[in-house]
């Protein structure tokens, strides 16, 4: 009899220190959980804004070169058509033909202009090049990072909207840096310049990341 009264206390108590070892546990899983929930609470939050954005539905998205010409020197280039502010460069190759154009400023046209060569300084053209251009939707905008999170650019998006829906596009395609960066600082501002092909009906002008949207009226 006190050989089974043993038998059942042992039991007994080993059953309550396997409970205790569980409750211990579950409290010590508990309290992890609620450290990292008070350390995720910590983490500063993102803060940007959209300080300015302009949306030319006009601009001059390519020049390409259809005859390159010859006995040209490295020059510029001019527009003519309905609306201003185009301006460009050009190089040559060794006979003196157009081999390739960089577009310095995409002005607004409410059709492609008529791009060709600014003759002054050039005396020795024997053959005349010509171009066509294209025109569309290109947006301005300086972002600036007003928090004291550094934000990768591939966790912002940029939205825009107004007749049409948009598909979201990713800040690290739509903004190319000045420098080899792919982060956005605290306190840097963002010179957004960017060629959106897509419908002339453009409002608005969103960022999301992190949990913040932030929207900026499209003038």
């Amino acid at each position: 009899m006190g050989a089974s009264v043993g038998v059942g206390a042992l039991v007994v108590g080993t059953s309550l220190l396997l409970v205790f070892a569980l409750a211990v546990q579950t409290l010590d899983n508990r309290l992890d959980a609620s450290l990292e929930v008070i350390s995720d609470a910590g983490d500063p939050l993102p803060s940007f804004r959209i300080d300015d954005a302009t949306l030319w539905e006009g601009a001059v998205l390519d020049v390409t070169v259809t005859s390159n010409g010859s006995g040209y020197v490295d020059g510029t280039l001019i527009a003519t058509g309905t609306g201003n502010g185009f301006a460009g460069t050009f190089t040559v190759d060794g006979s003196g033909g157009i081999e390739s154009v960089t577009i310095t400023s995409r002005g607004n046209y409410s059709s492609p202009p008529t791009i060709s060569v600014d003759n002054s300084g050039q005396s020795g053209i024997t053959s005349v090049a010509s171009f066509n251009s294209d025109i569309g939707n290109h947006i301005y905008a300086n972002l600036t990072n007003t928090g004291s999170v550094t934000i990768p650019l591939r966790e912002v998006w940029v939205f825009l909207d107004g007749g049409g829906s948009q598909t979201p596009t990713n800040l690290g395609t739509a903004y190319t840096p000045g420098i080899n960066s792919v982060h956005w600082y605290p306190g840097e501002t963002l010179d957004l310049d960017w060629s959106e092909d897509g419908p002339t009906t453009y409002e608005r002008i969103s960022l999301t990341a992190g949990g913040l949207s932030v929207a900026h009226e499209l003038l």
